[in-house]
């Protein structure tokens, strides 16, 4: 049997995902996480396009479990994808409707711990340098050093990953900032609130004022109906206010930037949503005080061939870590994913090979980086376009990434 030992740097959905993946394929790896345990409030997901690819990762035992991730496994049953409209907030009017596909809306708090299943997670390792070696690759963590075939950085949009990477090529690793400004919280909403929220979509909706260019957007995280809340009558919701960071909104002299206390998150989160029609006015003006408001920089990273050193093919990068894009058109997860099919497809042969050569690591390398790279290129500039239009409602047409259909080639 071959000596690769691939060293996944980050564990989150992609991280998981790829572990996963090689523990089928009977591949040596270990998972390197900086946060210091498995605790995580995260929002939601949808997987559209790349739900087949998905399946093909995983293990038939996680696949019967996927309805546990669900965040309405009734309605999933029921075979509701979901309309996933765009609102006016001043009228209520329905402006749009994403073109339907096939859809699931996940928890991402629930897949990352079913994508844990059966993977042992090295928790608080802070990725301090990468070097090569005659043995391969080495990931240094502080005082403590790990050697191994193959380095794949899975940790996300700030990635330290890249950073080292790119710092090898003298690329700038710095995510770039968006003129855009978000605040969202967690809630849990009354079953008649959740039951009125309902009506409008299963899953999701988002919408826009035209008066002062701030942007809604509403998911369920969870209902009544899942398995692991038969005694909650709550809906778990996430709710998202965002608005352009430019002189004169809400008719204020200087740009608004985001508060740092969380009472001042809260009130803005209600005072930019005062003149919305209900029941959207309703669901932002109804939090409660003591919800935690969170802050989310948006900001986003191109891509390039040559961006970073790949350190003779043992080293990349994938999801955030490689493509930093903004949540607008909800497709990171599923570029994601499919950078862990791609990368296998194309390091499947190397990894199993008793002795790869220098040329064999390289071409699987740049193969992968490659049809990644013009993939999601287009991706970024996408949900880059989506979030400049979500803020701007003048912009927003059929064509318009933010309400456009969300579909790509499959992949084998």
């Amino acid at each position: 049997m071959a000596n690769s030992h691939v060293l996944i740097i980050g564990g989150g959905i992609a991280g998981l995902l790829l572990a996963q993946a090689l523990k089928r394929e009977g591949i040596a790896f270990t998972v390197f996480e900086r946060d210091p345990d498995a605790y995580f409030r995260g929002w939601g997901l949808t997987l559209h396009w790349v739900l087949d690819t998905f399946l093909s990762l995983l293990p038939q035992h996680l696949i019967d479990r996927i309805p546990e991730t669900l965040v309405d496994p009734v309605a999933a049953a029921r075979g509701e994808n979901g309309r996933f409209p765009f609102f006016d907030l001043q009228s209520g009017e329905t402006r749009w409707v994403v073109p339907p596909t096939k859809r699931l809306r996940m928890s991402r708090e629930k897949l990352r711990r079913l994508l844990m299943d059966g993977i042992d997670v090295q928790w608080s390792k802070e990725l301090t340098a990468i070097t090569e070696s005659p043995d391969g690759i080495e990931a240094h963590f502080g005082e403590t050093t790990h050697t191994g075939s193959h380095l794949v950085g899975c940790d996300g949009g700030r990635s330290k990953t890249r950073q080292l990477l790119c710092t090898a090529s003298g690329y700038d690793a710095r995510s770039q900032p968006l003129p855009v400004r978000l605040l969202g919280a967690s809630v849990a909403c009354s079953v008649s609130v959740g039951q009125r929220m309902q009506q409008l979509d299963p899953y999701f909706f988002q919408g826009g004022d035209p008066q002062t260019n701030s942007f809604h957007f509403f998911s369920f995280l969870d209902t009544p109906a899942n398995n692991d809340r038969e005694e909650s009558d709550t809906f778990d919701c996430q709710i998202i206010v965002s608005w352009p960071y430019r002189k004169g909104f809400l008719d204020r002299d200087e740009a608004t930037e985001v508060p740092v206390g969380n009472a001042e998150r809260l009130r803005l989160m209600k005072a930019i949503s005062r003149d919305w029609t209900s029941p959207f006015r309703d669901v932002v003006q109804c939090i409660p005080e003591e919800t935690q408001v969170q802050s989310i920089r948006l900001e986003d990273w191109m891509p390039e061939m040559g961006a970073w050193s790949h350190m003779g093919g043992r080293a990349t990068l994938m999801s955030d870590a490689a493509h930093a894009m903004t949540m607008y058109r909800g497709e990171a997860a599923n570029h994601g994913i499919t950078d862990v099919r791609r990368w296998l497809n194309a390091h499947l042969e190397v990894l199993k090979a008793q002795e790869p050569g220098k040329e064999a690591l390289a071409t699987a390398c740049s193969s992968y980086e490659q049809e990644m790279i013009e993939r999601t290129r287009v991706a970024v500039l996408a949900s880059r376009q989506a979030c400049l239009d979500a803020h701007d409602y003048s912009r927003i047409s059929d064509t318009s990434p933010l309400v456009s259909r969300r579909a790509i080639v499959a992949v084998p």
